[in-house]
């Protein structure tokens, strides 16, 4: 990596450690808590201490009792009432892997976390129970297949769960830069290599670690098969197969050439054939589906585990799958309004460099001091705030909204554009099918960098285009409480377009959740 990339990447190690120490989870269940402590704890700790954080969770503790006493998992019947009888019963992995793989289930089925924050989770699972399978193929160890490959989404896990703006970011470059790139380009660093980053501190035996790496294209070829490099290579395979796999866009037949590929890319010795990847599928929903029945888990509809019981039965991916992957990307090529977007990232173009974090960021510490005093002046620190949005952009037009019962309020503007918009703005009707709407509905940023490229002013509803020009907009929702309490709008009349960079951005971010603590605090 490049010296910058180095330094983005200590930041976002950085920012997920805080986070996990503060206790702080955005929209994830709390048993992601549990996940993190199998996961950086399962293989230094003892039999005792492995049952203790189990029992930490009543749900977790009856589910793995309640596995330990099937037929499947103790054919003697020997009656089981503890997570230590479990272990000594079916021994201390499968008990690990069953807490995980349980946790995991629960999480893809959550309702009230994202779907990134689901579908990860079901792909976690998902790719473990293929590399599982295909280790029991081959008369491997198929516990640590399958946690190793688990663990290959453990980055993935905290990034939807902690900076699930910023993944959404990465995953919109990643149509146009490809995944590994644009995760670098936001984070310093890629999902996997977060993992890595993360767990390389906890005593995790050396062969564990190296799986959380990608595989040198000279051990792919080799025909030394040493149980560690098979170890090594399956649980990139199986993630690669997986993450294939997901691209609906691919049929039956087009997912089994691209699947050959992939098995071929590997050469001869390790043997993969992709006429055994449906039969590793169809294991993985079965154990997917015998989770949901014995762990009384409803099961998810996400689209993860729909397309692998597609690829299951070599069919073709579910039409309305297939046409919500397509509508995502034609959102990137024409608005790109799903999450900040390509546009808001380093180095994008001449305009990206002319934005100023410096001026939030010193917003940003006298408004915590504001905010602190006894009875903070609302107006004024609402007034810095908005001012150092224009100046951080250079906008022709700023607006704090307050959004009421459906009722759009400007609390505090900037810029003479301002006053041929207030009335408007205010009289505004929140549509599903314009930017504001998009924002407000699905609490997500917007940029529109340039109103000319593709058919972006079509979501500019009529209101705006009849009282300013457009060249660019900006609108972040303030959420209180999870709702959209707000929006940030900025605008740009005229000139350039409007770029972005992360630091500005996690700046502006920064300013809005002070705002929201206000608003929170005040209650205006």
């Amino acid at each position: 990596m490049e010296e910058s990339g180095d330094t983005l990447a200590r930041q976002t190690v950085l920012r997920i450690r805080n986070a996990m120490q503060g206790g702080t989870f955005v929209g994830m269940p709390e048993v992601l808590r549990l996940i993190q402590e199998l996961s950086t704890k399962a293989f230094s700790i003892t039999l005792n201490e492995l049952a203790e954080i189990i029992e930490q969770d009543v749900a977790v503790t009856a589910r793995v009792i309640g596995s330990a006493n099937t037929v499947g998992y103790n054919p003697s019947c020997t009656p089981v009432t503890t997570v230590s009888q479990s272990i000594q019963i079916i021994g201390f992995e499968r008990v690990r892997n069953l807490a995980i793989s349980y946790l995991l289930a629960d999480s893809a089925s959550q309702p009230l976390a994202s779907d990134e924050q689901r579908e990860t989770a079901a792909f976690a699972l998902s790719s473990g129970l293929f590399a599982q399978a295909l280790t029991e193929e081959r008369d491997g160890d198929a516990e640590l297949a399958f946690v190793c490959t688990a663990f290959r989404s453990y980055g993935r896990l905290l990034l939807t769960a902690y900076l699930i703006d910023d993944y959404r970011l990465a995953r919109a470059l990643a149509v146009e830069k490809g995944e590994d790139d644009a995760f670098r380009q936001v984070f310093g660093l890629t999902p996997l290599e977060l993992s890595n980053a993360l767990l390389e501190e906890f005593l995790i035996p050396r062969n564990v670690l190296r799986t959380l790496q990608r595989v040198p294209m000279l051990l792919a070829k080799t025909s030394t098969r040493r149980a560690d490099d098979e170890l090594f290579v399956l649980t990139e395979f199986s993630e690669r197969v997986c993450e294939l796999a997901m691209d609906a866009s691919l049929d039956a037949g087009q997912f089994k050439k691209k699947a050959d590929a992939i098995c071929k890319s590997y050469g001869d010795s390790y043997r993969f054939n992709s006429d055994g990847i449906a039969p590793a599928f169809q294991s993985a929903v079965t154990h997917y589906t015998s989770f949901s029945q014995t762990y009384g888990i409803r099961r998810p509809k996400n689209d993860t585990i729909r397309l692998v019981a597609a690829r299951s039965e070599n069919a073709n991916p579910p039409e309305d799958i297939v046409t919500a992957q397509q509508e995502r990307r034609g959102r990137v090529g024409e608005l790109v309004v799903n999450a900040e977007i390509v546009k808001m990232t380093a180095g994008h173009g001449k305009n990206a460099k002319k934005t100023n974090p410096a001026v939030v960021e010193a917003a940003v510490k006298r408004m915590e001091s504001l905010i602190r005093e006894d009875k903070p002046d609302v107006g004024a620190i609402q007034r810095l705030a908005i001012t150092s949005f224009q100046n951080a952009v250079s906008l022709d037009c700023g607006m704090l909204l307050k959004i009421e019962n459906s009722q759009v309020r400007v609390v505090a503007e900037v810029g003479e554009a301002a006053n041929n918009l207030r009335r408007p703005v205010e009289g505004m009707t929140i549509d599903t099918h314009d930017v504001f709407g998009i924002s407000i509905l699905r609490k997500e940023d917007v940029l529109i960098e340039d109103v000319r490229i593709g058919n972006a002013s079509r979501y500019l509803p009529v209101w705006l285009k009849l009282n300013s020009p457009v060249m660019s907009l900006l609108l972040l929702p303030i959420l209180v409480d999870g709702n959209v309490a707000g929006l940030f709008f900025g605008l740009r009349c005229r000139g350039e377009p409007l770029g972005m960079n992360p630091a500005t951005l996690q700046a502006l971010r920064s300013m809005r959740r002070q705002i929201a603590q206000l608003w929170q605090g005040c209650r205006v």
